[in-house]
């Protein structure tokens, strides 16, 4: 697995979105996993909205709770707007090539994952752990269901991408990073998100062991 570390900035189209070699990458027939101790949503909604505006249909299923609408639809009318200079922008075709499922519980979710057919359209799971980390259920349990739920993602990105978003575990679940480890460990590529804090760390891509 390749692991690498991104410095994001809280603009309205952050990296990878803005990075064209990069979403190349990601739009590849594999299990990408970006994680970090903030939540990942916005960088995932970001890349979606991008392929949206290059005509691919996409799909999100939301883990955590963490589709925003509003930031999708501005970045729909920042896109239509760029695609068609002279053309009032309409982000209404743009969004209409977003699905959208919600799970509330790690059960809804693998349930959803379980029943996703393969194919080639690119699929998102935001915060996928984040019910997984729920403290009502068992350790063990979580960690069966994750299995199983990992093989499907497996069985999904062999024939299309699928990009997944993680958050570190918070303290009162440090027990349950072994879940996040088990996400790594699956993953065929993984970015670290960590904010900018010197140079070093500013330029997207950046090898990290």
């Amino acid at each position: 697995m390749t692991y690498q570390l991104l410095a994001y900035a809280p603009s309205d189209f952050p990296i990878p979105a803005a990075d064209p070699a990069l979403v190349e990458a990601l739009v590849q027939p594999r299990l990408s996993l970006f994680w970090g101790a903030e939540t990942t949503a916005r960088t995932l909604l970001a890349v979606a909205t991008a392929l949206a505006g290059r005509g691919q249909s996409v799909c999100i299923f939301d883990g955590g709770n963490r589709f925003d609408g509003y930031y999708v639809a501005r970045l729909a009318r920042q896109l239509a707007g760029s695609l068609h200079p002279r053309l009032p922008a309409d982000p209404h075709a743009l969004l209409g090539r977003i699905r959208l499922s919600r799970a509330f519980t790690c059960f809804q979710l693998a349930e959803l994952i379980e029943n996703a057919p393969a194919g080639p359209e690119p699929l998102f799971v935001l915060e996928l752990l984040a019910t997984f980390y729920d403290e009502s259920i068992p350790l063990a349990d979580s960690e069966r269901l994750l299995t199983v739920t990992l093989a499907h993602l497996k069985r999904l990105a062999a024939a299309g991408p699928v990009i997944v978003g993680a958050r570190e575990p918070q303290t009162l679940v440090k027990d349950r990073w072994a879940l996040l480890d088990r996400l790594q460990a699956a993953a065929d590529a993984a970015w670290l998100l960590r904010p900018p804090q010197s140079p070093a760390v500013t330029q997207p891509g950046l090898p990290w062991a």
